[in-house]
């Protein structure tokens, strides 16, 4: 595991963390200092990568640029295009978001490689108490560590029940044949791979239900078996099982089929929508 020995800073891109006055003198932390070789190249890295605001510099020394890190916190960018620039990875400093997969994401998208704490590639670790944490270098090799400290684990919880309980109004819309209502759980760009593997949009999402019901005289119900979801932002992948129980009159199980399902539900103006989606018989 790679060792981080020199410090530990915790911030928010939102607004990053004063540290605490637990010191005899009241000191806090004020900034950093960092050499770069090419100081615009540094200052569009933090400011257009990492959003962080360029804040004026009152010294007016040349060669020197500030970067807000929140409240009284700053990192100082100094050139120094003349000597070499001794980066260990033992020196980092932390930067906390509530917008973990965002971050990733973003760093995806402009091909900055990032690792876990064991070096694997576009990777994250997971701290014992639940942390995720990447690291990447910005473009000096400066490590910086982002990770979700004081994310809104509730926040989480509530979106996934959310979008669960969506799940479980598919299924009551489908007992009930509540064909319109069932509707307006879809995307209309919704693309999906069923357990009849006839990959369709939304046009045809009801063929299937009205042809369950279609000649049969018995009683339909189901048992869901939920399994797991993951939230990224917007997005929420849900993984079930769905028992399709039919009995006769004096409530006989006839048939019994489980199902395995996955939806992928995003949030639009119009709330929460199916847009993917597969099934297959377990």
């Amino acid at each position: 595991m790679r060792k981080f020995i020199l410090f530990i800073l915790t911030f928010s891109f939102s607004g990053f963390l004063r540290a605490q006055d637990d010191s005899p003198f009241g000191l806090t932390f004020n900034h950093l200092f960092f050499y770069v070789k090419n100081l615009d190249r540094s200052v569009e890295f933090y400011t257009k990568v990492l959003k962080l605001k360029e804040i004026s510099n009152p010294t007016k020394q040349a060669g020197m640029r500030w970067i807000s890190l929140g409240g009284n916190l700053e990192l100082h960018l100094v050139s120094m295009e003349k000597q070499n620039i001794m980066i260990d990875t033992a020196s980092h400093f932390a930067l906390a978001t509530k917008h973990f997969d965002a971050v990733i994401n973003l760093l995806n998208k402009k091909n900055i490689k990032y690792f876990d704490a064991n070096n694997k590639p576009h990777a994250y670790s997971i701290r014992a108490d639940g942390v995720k944490q990447i690291y990447f270098q910005d473009p000096d090799g400066y490590w910086v560590e982002v990770n979700n400290v004081g994310e809104d684990s509730a926040s989480i919880e509530l979106i996934k029940n959310e979008v669960w309980q969506l799940e479980e109004d598919y299924w009551k819309y489908v007992k009930n044949k509540d064909l319109k209502s069932y509707l307006t759980l879809w995307d209309d760009q919704f693309i999906g791979y069923p357990s009849t593997n006839k990959i369709g949009g939304k046009d045809h999402i009801t063929d299937w239900i009205t042809e369950m019901y279609k000649g049969r005289k018995s009683n339909f119900n189901y048992a869901l078996t939920r399994q797991v979801e993951n939230v990224f932002d917007d997005i929420v992948i849900v993984l079930y099982d769905a028992t399709q129980i039919w009995t006769n009159d004096k409530n006989e199980v006839i048939e019994k089929e489980t199902y395995k399902l996955t939806h992928t539900w995003k949030k639009t103006d119009k709330g929460w929508l199916i847009f993917g989606g597969m099934g297959a018989k377990k």
